[in-house]
C-alpha cells in the first residue's frame, strides 16, 4: 500500500488486496473489498460491502454508500456521491456464457456528481461535473454537466447547483443565488450520440453479421431494408442507392429525361435538387416558393409550365417539388397541374420520410419519391444513403439496373448507361435497427416541434413559426423561423453563439443567384420569396432526444 495504515481507517472484515493505494483520512467499513492497483483518494468514505477494482480509480473526497460495486472501467473523480445499492456495469450485454471483459466500456463520472440510491449507470457513459442522478434512474447516455436526469432510461429534468438544488429558469439557485452559466452544458444541433446508445447493442450486432458473412455488397441486410422501406412508405417498391443525390438521379435517368426537357423545381433548397437535372442535360426551371411553407407555390408553378409550353423552345418533363424541413408540399394540387400538362412528379422527400398527407406517407406523393439516410436527417445512416420508392414495376426495374452501372442479366450485360449507385450493407445493417424506432422518434420530433411553439407563441408579432396544415404531419427535419430582417438574424445568430447554442442557416442563397446556374441567365429579384426568406430564416436544435430543459434554455434567448 503506498501510504502508512495509521493515516486511514479500515475495518478489520475489509479485504485489501495487492497493490492498492489508500488516500490519508479515508476510511472503509464492514466487509468491504479493495482489489487490486485500485486508487483511492484522501478524504473518502466506503461504506458496508463496498468493493472497488481492480483497476479502479477513486478521487479526493468521495462518499461511496452501502452495497456499491465499481468495477474495472470506472473512475470516480473528486468529491462524487454514490447513493446505496446504486451500480455500475462495465459490459453492456453481459452474458454468464460468454466473457466478454474485453469489450468492457470505461466509465467516468466528473468532480461532484450525485449518483441517487439505487441507480443504474450503463457502462460506457460520462456523467458531467455536479450532474445529479436521481434514485432509480437508468443512464443509458452521457449526462452533461449540472444536469438533472431521473427515469428510466433516465432524460434530463433541468438543472442542479453544486449545492445541490435545483436551478431556475434564469439558471441561478434559489438557495445559494449562484449563477451557473449555460455554457457549461453544450447542446447538440442533432443528437446522434443519444439515437445511438439507445440502439447500440442492436446496431454491433449487425455489424459483426455483416463481417461474418462478408457480403459488404447488396448482401442480405439491402434486401430486407427494402422491404421494410417499401411497407413503411405503403409502396410496392423501394430502391436503396448511394445517397439522396443519386435517388433523385436515378429516377431522372430511368424516366428518360435530358437535353431540351424542363424540370420544375424551388430554387429554395439544397444544390442537389437542380444539379442533378442539369447533370442530365435538362434544364432546372426555377419556381419561387410560397410564403407560409418555404415549398414551391402551386399558381406560380402552373403559371410557369405554361410560360414554357408556350415559348416552344424547351419540353415539359417533370416538377420536383421539395418537402422542405419536412413538410410534404400540397400534391392534390401539384398532381393536378402534372395530369394536365403530362408532367412526372418525382417528391424530393431527402427531409420528409416518415411526414404524412393526407393519409399518404411521403415517399408515395408523387410517380416516384426520393429520400436521403445522410446522417442528420429524421432517418440517417453512418454515412451517406438514400433510397427511391415507386409504385410502378418497370421504374423499378430500371432503377435496381441503374444503380449497377446498368447491368442486364448480370454485371457484364450492360443494357443502358447507369452509375455506381448501390447502399453499403453495412449502411443497411445500420438502417434496420433505426427504422425499429422511427415511429417512436417521429412522435417526439413532433413533441418537441408542439413544445416549441408553445414556448415561442408569445413571440409571433416577431418570429414567423412554421406552421403545420390539417391533413399533413411534418417529419420535423428542422425546426425554423423567420426574423423580422436580416440583422436581427446576424443579432440572433450571435447571441446563441455567445451562449453555446449552435443554430443553422438554411439556405443562406437561393439556387438561382449561385454560380453553378450563373448561365441561365437569372437575376436578384426574379424570385423574391425565396430571396427574401434566405435573409431572414434560422433553425434552432431539433432531434427526439432535446429536453423541454434544454428547449427553455434556447427559447429564453428568443423571448
Amino acid at each position: 500500500m503506498g501510504v502508512e495504515k495509521e493515516e486511514f481507517f479500515i475495518h478489520p472484515t475489509t479485504e485489501l488486496d495487492e497493490n492498492v493505494i489508500i488516500g490519508k483520512n479515508t476510511k472503509i467499513w464492514h466487509f468491504s473489498h479493495i482489489m487490486k492497483n485500485t486508487i483511492i483518494g484522501k478524504d473518502c468514505n466506503l461504506g458496508q460491502n463496498v468493493v472497488a477494482g481492480p483497476d479502479v480509480c477513486i478521487g479526493n473526497g468521495c462518499k461511496i454508500q452501502n452495497n456499491v460495486s465499481l468495477y474495472k472501467g470506472v473512475t470516480l473523480e473528486e468529491d462524487v456521491f454514490c447513493g446505496p445499492s446504486m451500480v455500475f456495469t462495465n459490459v453492456f450485454n453481459p452474458r454468464s456464457h460468454i466473457k466478454r471483459m474485453d469489450e468492457a466500456r470505461p466509465t467516468l463520472v466528473k468532480k461532484g456528481a450525485s449518483l441517487g440510491a439505487n441507480c443504474t449507470i450503463v457502462c460506457g457513459v460520462i456523467i458531467g461535473k455536479y450532474a445529479f442522478v436521481g434514485a432509480g434512474a437508468v443512464v443509458t447516455k452521457d449526462v452533461p454537466d449540472y444536469a438533472l436526469v431521473m427515469g428510466n432510461p433516465a432524460q434530463q429534468k433541468g438543472w442542479v447547483c453544486e449545492c445541490g438544488e435545483k436551478l431556475n429558469q434564469a439558471f441561478t439557485c434559489p438557495v445559494c443565488g449562484k449563477i451557473i452559466k449555460q455554457e457549461s452544458a453544450s447542446l447538440a444541433f442533432v443528437d446522434l450520440a443519444a439515437q445511438q446508445q439507445r440502439i447500440l447493442p442492436q446496431i454491433e450486432k449487425n455489424i459483426k453479421t455483416v463481417l461474418k458473412h462478408g457480403k459488404y455488397i447488396m448482401g442480405p441486410e439491402v434486401i430486407e431494408l427494402e422491404k421494410r422501406l417499401a411497407d413503411f412508405a405503403q409502396v410496392c417498391h423501394a430502391v436503396t442507392c448511394a445517397s439522396g443525390t443519386d435517388a433523385l438521379l436515378m429516377v431522372l435517368m430511368a424516366y428518360g429525361i435530358g437535353p431540351g426537357d424542363a424540370v420544375f423545381t424551388t430554387p429554395f433548397t439544397f444544390i442537389a435538387t437542380a444539379e442533378v437535372i442539369k447533370l442530365l442535360g435538362a434544364t432546372p426551371v426555377f419556381v419561387d416558393v410560397d410564403p407560409a411553407t418555404f415549398n414551391i407555390s402551386v399558381t406560380k408553378l402552373e403559371a410557369s409550365v405554361k410560360k414554357v409550353s408556350q415559348a416552344g423552345q424547351l419540353n415539359p418533363k417533370a416538377v420536383i417539388p421539395v418537402d422542405l424541413f419536412g413538410l410534404p408540399c400540397d400534391y392534390d394540387q401539384i398532381n393536378q397541374i402534372a395530369s394536365i400538362h403530362d408532367l412526372i412528379v418525382i417528391e424530393d422527400a431527402a427531409q420528409s420520410f416518415g411526414a404524412e398527407y393526407k393519409g399518404r406517407m411521403a415517399g408515395s406523393l408523387g410517380h416516384a419519391g426520393c429520400t436521403s439516410f445522410f446522417p442528420a436527417k429524421p432517418l440517417g445512416c453512418y454515412g451517406d444513403g438514400g433510397a427511391i420508392f415507386t409504385e410502378s414495376d418497370d421504374v423499378a426495374d430500371k432503377l435496381e439496373s441503374i444503380r449497377v452501372h446498368g447491368k442486364g442479366n448480370n454485371k457484364y450485360d450492360n443494357i443502358r448507361l447507369g452509375i455506381n449507385g448501390r447502399l453499403d450493407t453495412l449502411q443497411a445493417a445500420i438502417l434496420l435497427p433505426k427504422l425499429e424506432i422511427f415511429h417512436q422518434e417521429l412522435e417526439a420530433r413532433r413533441n418537441v416541434a408542439k413544445i416549441y411553439t408553445q414556448l415561442l407563441s408569445p413571440r409571433k408579432n416577431f418570429l414567423i413559426l412554421p406552421e403545420v396544415f390539417s391533413g399533413i404531419k411534418s417529419a420535423w427535419a428542422q425546426y425554423s423561423l423567420l426574423a423580422p430582417d436580416k440583422e436581427t438574424r446576424a443579432h440572433i445568430q450571435d447571441m446563441m453563439k455567445e451562449k453555446d447554442i449552435p443554430i443553422a442557416v438554411y439556405y443562406p442563397m437561393p439556387l438561382h443567384l449561385q454560380g453553378a446556374f450563373a448561365d441561365m441567365g437569372y437575376e436578384k429579384g426574379d424570385f423574391p420569396v425565396s430571396e427574401d426568406v434566405s435573409s431572414r430564416i434560422f433553425s434552432v436544435p431539433m432531434h427526439p432526444y432535446l429536453s423541454k430543459e434544454d428547449q427553455l434554455r434556447i427559447c429564453k434567448i428568443l423571448l
